[in-house]
Parts: C-alpha cells; structure tokens; sequence
C-alpha cells in the first residue's frame, strides 16, 4: 500500500492548506470512481496525523475540514461517491491486486511514515512581529549589494517579512551554499539552512507570501507536477509557462518534472515566487480538468501566465489597486483561495479579457491636440542600417549602453506621469512613484540614474532591455513637445510595448486579427528586427491607442489598430 505522493507536506506546500488537501481528496474519489475498470475495488490509503485536525489558527477542532471528511467517510458517501472505511487486513479480501515484477533491487531501507527532524532556528521569531514590507522598503533590500550589511541586519531582525527579503538578496549575491556566520566554524549555517527555517515559521503560521518566496528560493517542487502535466496534455491541451511568447515555453509532450522545472526557470523570469505560483496553478488545472473539463472549452493552449495575470487583474478590480499590489495580495492567498480564484478566472474568460484589456488604458490630458513626434536619436540611426536590428539590441542591450543623457529624460517623463513601471509589471519593486522620486531627487543625480539601471538591469533579455530603453527615450520626445501633458497612471513599459508590438504585428498582417494570440511569439521575433524608428513609431501609436481606450466604451476586438496621424 502506497500513501498518495500529494500528502507529502516536505516537499512543497500545498498539503499545509487543508481546505485544498481536502477538496483534492474528494476530487481524487470521483475520479477513481469515474475511470476505475480494473477486477477488485479501489484501496486508498490517508496518513491522519494530530496537526491535520487543529484546523485553521481561528477555527476550533469542530471546524476542522478533515473532521468534516471523516465524518462523510464513515456515514458511507463522500462527495457523491459511496464509500467504505475498514481496516486494511479487511479491505484486502476485496481490493485490486497488481504483481509488480520490474524492481527487483527495491527494499524499504527506512520506516515508511516517520517524523521528520525538528529545524534548528538561528534567526529571531516573535510571530507577532510579522508585518509585509513597504515597496520602497522592499526595493532598498533588493538594491543592496554589501554582504557584510545584508548579514548584519539578518542578526537583528525579528520580521520573517524582512528575513526573506535578505536572504532572497543574500541568495543572489552569493548562492544557497554561502555560509551566513551564524553557526560554528565547524558547524556553518547557510542561506539554504535559513530558508529553510524560515519556511518552517511562515508554515506554523500561514504565512503563505512567505512559504511562496522560501519554496521558490529554496527550487521546491510538487511531487505530482509531472503527472499534473501529463493529465493536462491527454485531454488534448497544450501549456505555456512564463510570461515570454516563445514556442520553446510550450509544454506538448509528457516530461520529468525536473524537465518542467527547468522550463519554469527559464521563463518565467526575476520573481522567484513565479516558480512555485505556476506550480501551484499547473496542479489546479489537472484537478479542475478532471471535475470540471467545461471550463475548458475552447481553450487549446493554456497560457500559465496569462491566467495569473487574468486572477490579478480581477483583483485589482476588486480591490481599487493597482495590478503590483493585487500580486501582492495573490500572493497571500492561501491555495484553495487560488485555485477558486482560478476556476472563477475559466468560467469568465472573455469578460476577464475585455477586463483587463480595459484595466491598461491611459487617461491623457492637455488642452491642445497632442503632437506624436519621434525622438530624433532613432532618425539618426536609420543612416547605418546592421545586418540585424535584433542582433545589434541584443549586443547594445548586453552593454547595458543608454543614449546621451537618458536619465534625465527618463526624470521628466516622471514629470507628465503618475509613475513608471520597469520591468515585471507584477512585481512591486518595479514600481519608480513619481511623487516621491521627484521631491527627492533631482533629474542628473547619480542616485536617480543608479535606481533606473538597476530596473533595467533587472531584465533578462538584453533585446528587451534595448526596447525598454527606446520606449522611454520616445516617451521623453512626446512630453518634450507637449510641456501640458498629463498622464494621470503608471505608464507600464510591459503593457506599452507589448500593445506596440500587437499593432505592428496586425498592420502588416491584418488577416491575422483572430489568430494573434497562437503568433505572439512570431510578432515579438518580428518587432525586434524593427528599425528603432519603426519601433518609436508603434510606441507612439501604443500609447495613442490606450489614451483612446479610456475613452472609448466599445467593446474592445482582439487585433484593434489604428493609424497614426502626422
């Protein structure tokens, strides 16, 4: 007899919500009884340990979702299927028998079910210490490059919030192995140590931002994320994991989970809770697949990114946040909240893409008609043409190379705009507030120019991090000639960009309108072979086009463009 591999709470989180163990329980006895045809009757077996029945920290033992399984077990019909509870010498009379010949060095060399070792803790712990960190404060963690610092502030902390914060800079600026100077000489202690018992505390306490960060940081993986691919793939869809449009995200053939893994990683970008995030929603597409396979009509591909940013922006919606700080609050959530977010999300696909279609326009005031103009540098650069405008960003990008007084320029577009955003339009640290950038620094200090490479830097893809950097010089050349100009958002490079990459696409490709979203990728590989004129002029156009989004109360088509005026 075999445990279920999902009830493995060492290897990641998702049994530590026992709403979700539970709800995949029942769905696990409707599957079994829709699909069983084998001679025999279906055993299974549950580990029933004292932790599982204390409930959530506010609920007493009668609230407890297990005690409600029980219950339903031993009156004989559980989530609409009939059940037996028995001992296992009895069971066995009736049960299905397979003969396993092909391991034959095998042997249990351990107790099957044993307690795992309590954790050491070297870092202060005062539960009611825990507080989630500003965004400024958050990003300054992030900006510090001093180990020595980074360490010392570890010592003294007592904000698990604060503690993953350092050692998720701990962890980039040195690796896991890197030992922390809190133990002996002959006993270090390591980054990878501290993780790990930060996971423990964030564990005891729910504290489910904090497992999400550790869990990534610490390259956990769900036992069944494999199977959980493969149950997707049978019923004939096909996954895309991260944010990027590229066909090597695709997932179309069962594979190892370190295999998915490894896909994960590469896509899905700088925010190491993406990892885990996407784990957690791949398991819940498997289980809603199997309950619920309505949800699914019409949906070939499922986008992994694409759906966390649909449960984000419906939160953003909800909450009158913006779309960082609804990440946030995702984050949060415990799993069975996202996975009831994510079946929310299937059953209102359409509307949640006019939503968030809705959610990325610009509202843009001056009184006089706004002057779309290029900036002169991407003129300039149509005098020596390379082999390969996609090679040339790549290899300017690398250099990290910017035009002739690009920070200052980036501060006065400061100064039209709520805010920009660099980067992951996800992750808070993105976030450059203009109100307070502009009453602290002034626009040729190198602070100023430091926190924006650093943004940029953050960019994995050194072609993008060139279009960034032409997205914001043609920015600049907009509000340098309209001095009224007001945008009363953040201006989102993500969005912005990508809406400039989509009008591209369909001008020269108008018949492709209702197949956009399967020629993403061959639309982005496209726009980076763009001239940079070419590129500031689909900018322009993006942000033409979102200004006349808030305006606009049509219903929003998919491959909707426009032409730009002179």
């Amino acid at each position: 007899m075999f445990l279920p591999s999902f009830l493995d709470q060492q290897k990641f989180y998702l049994t530590l919500d026992y709403h979700f163990l539970v709800a995949q329980i029942r769905g696990e006895l409707s599957y079994i009884q829709r699909h069983w045809d084998q001679l025999g009757r279906p055993t299974m077996t549950l580990l029933l340990t004292h932790a599982m029945f204390e409930g959530e920290q506010t609920e007493g033992i009668e609230q407890s979702p297990f005690l409600k399984l029980l219950k339903e077990l031993r009156d004989g019909v559980c989530n609409g299927v009939t059940v037996k509870v028995g001992h296992l010498n009895q069971l066995l009379l009736t049960a299905g028998m397979e003969r396993v010949d092909f391991v034959h060095d095998f042997e249990f060399v351990q107790a099957p079910v044993s307690d795992a070792a309590p954790i050491p803790y070297y870092l202060t712990f005062y539960p009611d210490y825990n507080a989630p960190l500003s965004s400024t404060q958050a990003f300054l963690l992030s900006y510090e490059t001093n180990i020595l610092n980074l360490l010392s502030r570890l010592r003294h902390s007592q904000n698990l919030y604060e503690q993953i914060d350092l050692l998720e800079t701990l962890s980039q600026l040195t690796n896991l192995e890197f030992d922390s100077g809190l133990g002996t000489p002959s006993q270090p202690v390591t980054v990878a140590e501290l993780l790990e018992e930060v996971y423990s505390k964030a564990s005891q306490l729910r504290l489910w931002a904090i497992i999400r960060r550790s869990a990534g940081l610490l390259n956990k993986v769900d036992m069944g994320l494999s199977d959980a691919v493969t149950d997707i793939l049978v019923r004939g869809k096909q996954i895309a994991v991260g944010k990027a449009y590229s066909e090597a995200s695709l997932l179309t053939a069962p594979m190892p989970s370190d295999e998915v893994i490894e896909k994960i990683r590469t896509f899905c970008g700088n925010d190491v809770r993406d990892r885990p995030l996407t784990q957690e929603i791949l398991v819940y597409l498997s289980v809603l697949l199997k309950a619920d396979p309505h949800l699914f009509d019409g949906l070939l591909t499922l986008r992994v990114g694409y759906l966390i940013l649909l449960i984000t922006s419906e939160l953003a919606q909800e909450l009158n946040v913006t779309q960082d700080e609804a990440y946030e609050h995702l984050m949060r959530l415990s799993p069975f909240e996202v996975k009831l977010r994510l079946s929310r999300v299937l059953a209102g696909y359409e509307g949640l893409n006019q939503t968030l279609f809705r959610q990325e326009s610009l509202s843009l005031r001056q009184q006089q008609d706004i002057q779309w103009v290029i900036f002169p540098e991407a003129k300039e650069a149509e005098v020596a043409v390379p082999q390969s405008w996609w090679q040339q960003r790549q290899r300017d990008g690398a250099l990290n190379r910017v035009p002739k007084g690009f920070y200052p320029k980036v501060w006065q577009v400061l100064k039209h705009c709520k805010g920009l955003v660099i980067g992951d339009k996800l992750d808070r640290r993105n976030r450059l507030d203009s109100e307070l950038l502009l009453s602290e620094m002034t626009p040729g200090e190198k602070n100023f120019a430091l926190r924006v490479e650093h943004l940029l830097n953050n960019i994995q893809a050194p072609e993008y991090r060139q279009v960034n950097i032409e997205a914001l010089m043609e920015l600049a050349a907009i509000v340098e000639r309209n001095s009224e100009l007001r945008i009363e958002e953040y201006i989102v490079l993500d969005v912005l960009v990508g809406h400039a990459v989509r009008l591209a696409w369909l001008e020269q490709h108008p018949q492709s309108v209702p197949l956009y979203d399967q020629q993403k990728g061959m639309a982005w590989r496209s726009f980076y072979e763009t001239s940079p004129y070419d590129c500031a002029t689909y900018v322009a156009k993006a942000l033409r086009f979102l200004s006349e989004l808030s305006q606009s109360h049509m219903p929003i088509l998919e491959g909707q463009s426009l032409k730009m005026g002179n």
